[in-house]
């Protein structure tokens, strides 16, 4: 269920309304300051350098997700005539501190946009409005490719270099997620179906000559109609249970989901997750409201992890508990039991839940169990970047129990 989502996310965040395509001259950069390397003139790379334009913000979560993905990048392809430039609206001093304490962390040029400029150039351009967002532009100046920096990036970036970049074909496949688009806003209404089975055919052609107009995966009319409706249904469930419905009446809402009968979807898990989300939040507000003990205890008992297989919202959630400022009273077992139940569904293997499992120990008062597991988490990392991070939190674990 989450694959699907995201790919759906990726897939409409990515499609351009205003008019711009791909193909079209890259506009020249309009900087109020370089903060870190430049300046860069596009025009001065043409027939030789190819440029990533990325636009993202301080305050953006995914944004600073992507930086460290990008800063690899920028070192992958430096000596093969390749420039990553993250361009951001905010004030240039905003900016400058948080590169200078990012450091090398995130190490390509960095630009804060003028008046928006550059950002209305490129991204309402193309219709966008979510960052991060790149924008890739050729050796002729083009503008070869635009999306998610997590998505084809990489692909299309040694693609291009490699000189079978297909700019028609990347085109088409843009026309074709703009006809996806349309088809998701009137699929499952009975009222629009001749115009859906329309466009579903004008997908279908444009999907079967492109192999794909998303990479990796073929269009689905039927399948998306019934995700259409599955995601109208869940989203009705999840303000049912919000909203203090019973478990019953809830549970009602979401009986037509089990008539779509689509494999890939475990409605179990997501019945769990989303009450787990629901008592969670509950037990969160009077942990950061009034917190008393009594009522603390009675709501972290409805916190189960049992029946939920989505470890990345256990490890979020046992997090939140060992660091969001906001709680007056911390629940340590309750921190430990979460973090461990997520580290049990990657079969330990994870070293982000490693991590978050030896911090939950850590701050119980068991330090020696916490460096074992530390330990576990370095070892399990392949990022060099988070690799030296988990060692320092090691280290600090050590000098901890040597006291």
């Amino acid at each position: 269920m989450k694959k699907v989502a995201v790919s759906l996310a990726l897939l409409l965040g990515a499609i351009p309304l205003i008019g711009a395509t791909l193909g079209d001259p890259a506009a020249p950069l309009q900087i109020a300051e370089w903060i870190k390397g430049g300046p860069v003139n596009l025009a001065d790379g043409k027939d030789k350098t190819v440029y990533v334009v990325e636009f993202w913000a301080t305050w953006c979560p995914p944004c600073r997700t992507s930086i460290p993905h990008l800063t690899e990048l920028q070192k992958k392809f430096k000596d093969k005539g390749v420039v990553f430039i993250g361009i951001s609206d905010e004030k240039p001093e905003v900016i400058r501190n948080f590169v200078q304490k990012m450091g090398d962390k995130m190490d390509y040029v960095v630009a804060a946009d003028k008046d928006r400029k550059t950002f209305t150039a490129y991204m309402r351009a193309f219709g966008i409005n979510g960052i991060p967002h790149a924008f890739v532009v050729d050796k002729q100046g083009r503008i070869a490719w635009q999306g998610h920096p997590m998505a084809e990036l990489e692909q299309t970036i040694q693609a291009i270099l490699d000189g079978k970049h297909d700019i028609n074909a990347a085109r088409k496949r843009a026309e074709g997620q703009q006809l996806i688009e349309q088809f998701y806003e009137i699929a499952g209404d009975d009222s629009k179906k001749a115009e859906a089975d329309k466009l579903a055919k004008q997908i279908e052609q444009l999907d079967k000559e492109l192999d794909g107009i998303v990479p990796g995966e073929k269009f689905d009319a039927e399948k998306a109609v019934k995700l259409v409706k599955l995601d109208r249904i869940m989203g009705e469930y999840r303000q049912a249970v919000f909203t203090g419905k019973t478990e019953e009446e809830a549970d009602t809402i979401l009986k037509p989901a089990k008539e779509l009968a689509l494999p890939d979807i475990d409605l179990d898990d997501f019945k769990n997750s989303v009450r787990l989300q629901y008592a969670f939040s509950q037990y969160m507000s009077e942990a950061t409201g009034k917190a008393e003990d009594t009522k603390l205890t009675e709501l972290a008992a409805k916190i189960d992890p049992a029946g939920c297989k989505q470890g990345m919202l256990l490890n979020e959630l046992a997090w939140v508990l060992l660091t969001d400022s906001r709680v007056k009273k911390r629940n340590f077992p309750l921190a430990v039991k979460l973090a461990k139940a997520a580290l049990d569904l990657s079969d330990g293997k994870n070293p982000a839940f490693l991590d978050t499992y030896a911090r939950a120990l850590a701050d119980s008062g068991k330090i020696d169990e916490a460096i074992a597991q530390q330990k576990k988490a370095v070892e399990a990392a392949s990022d060099k970047e988070m690799k030296a991070e988990l060692e320092q939190t090691l280290q600090a674990y050590i000098k901890k129990a040597s006291k």
